[in-house]
């Protein structure tokens, strides 16, 4: 609770470290997993913008660290890497880039890889495919779930499809709160928790059952990774990106940016997600050219199929192995 550790994989050639370094000139911490360091290394993009992962993802990757060097990355002012003299300037796409670029190219050295495998999840997913478009010649694989291309579109068509399920059920109230914050972007935090409500309400929010919220805290005040004041940390860092990325973040559309990449793409999308509704995300993979490209939909998942059906994940994570 009040010191920060990884439990030890009991195997002679394991690696189990919780560890900060400079990156792009601001400590952040890494969990670096994996019951053989002669396996590939597997990159963990968190979402968000701060959405860190290091406080629970361990509970969740077990049989991947079987194949893997899993790695999970607090990201610049999110988790374990939040601070309050990170320079807000700092907090940009570009920097967070640069600082995946850095991360990767650290591993790389560390362990001696000439390439890695890259997850990225909601935002996370901007930034992987923002890296893989830049530096094809560090990654084997991309998977990207629950794939964003355009945030402004995102949120718009999110709202829309919120408004319509209520209007389907007949919920009077979501309608009438729904329809008095108009649609996005939205000026009041306020108004964007009233969306949010609505999307966990019908299922289409960070997970159909609605339970993943409350399994993430849990894990996380009890995690071994993370300790007490470490949890506030977690939710300062939640805030504190979001507030300072979302005005630059509505302005990307990857559609504009990225037409080919030199990597294998899988994209992992979950059926009931209103967080990230699929059009978008379907017509920029449709003419996307890639060496393999491939569109997986996990038919009991909002927006965490990762979390939601992880055996599935998991089982495609490792199969592509064979592919590398």
């Amino acid at each position: 609770m009040f010191s920060r550790a990884t439990p030890n994989i009991v195997n002679k050639n394991a690696v189990s470290e919780l560890k900060k370094i400079n990156i792009g000139g601001v400590r952040q911490w890494l969990l670096i997993r994996g019951e053989n360091k002669n396996n590939p290394i597997l990159l963990m993009i968190h979402g968000g913008p701060g959405a860190a992962q290091i406080g629970f993802n361990r509970e969740y990757q077990q049989e991947l660290e079987k194949h893997f060097i899993v790695v999970n990355w607090d990201q610049r002012g999110a988790g374990l890497s939040y601070s309050k003299k990170i320079p807000k300037e700092t907090m940009n796409v570009e920097q967070f880039l640069n600082d995946s670029i850095e991360v990767t190219t650290y591993l790389k050295k560390e362990y001696q890889k000439e390439r890695i495998f890259l997850v990225g999840h909601s935002w996370g997913s901007i930034l992987g495919m923002l890296a893989i478009n830049k530096h094809p010649e560090h990654f084997i694989h991309y998977f990207g779930v629950s794939q964003i291309v355009s945030m402004r579109m995102t949120e718009e068509l999110s709202y829309d499809l919120v408004l319509e399920m209520a209007s389907e059920l007949n919920n009077q109230k979501a309608i009438k709160e729904l329809s008095e914050i108009g649609k996005p972007p939205w000026s009041s935090s306020k108004h964007d928790r009233i969306h949010q409500k609505y999307l966990e309400l019908f299922g289409g929010g960070i997970s159909h059952d609605r339970k993943l919220i409350n399994e993430f805290a849990k894990k996380i005040l009890k995690s071994k990774e993370y300790t007490l004041f470490d949890t506030v940390r977690h939710l300062k860092g939640q805030l504190f990106s979001k507030k300072a990325m979302i005005t630059e973040l509505r302005e990307i559309d990857l559609k504009n940016v990225i037409k080919k990449v030199e990597v294998p793409v899988t994209l992992i999308m979950g059926k009931y997600d209103l967080m990230v509704p699929h059009t978008p995300s379907q017509a920029f993979f449709d003419e996307l050219e890639a060496p393999i490209k491939e569109w997986i939909s996990f038919d009991k998942s909002a927006h965490s199929p990762n979390y939601e059906e992880l055996e599935k994940f998991t089982q495609i994570v490792v199969e592509r192995l064979k592919w590398s």
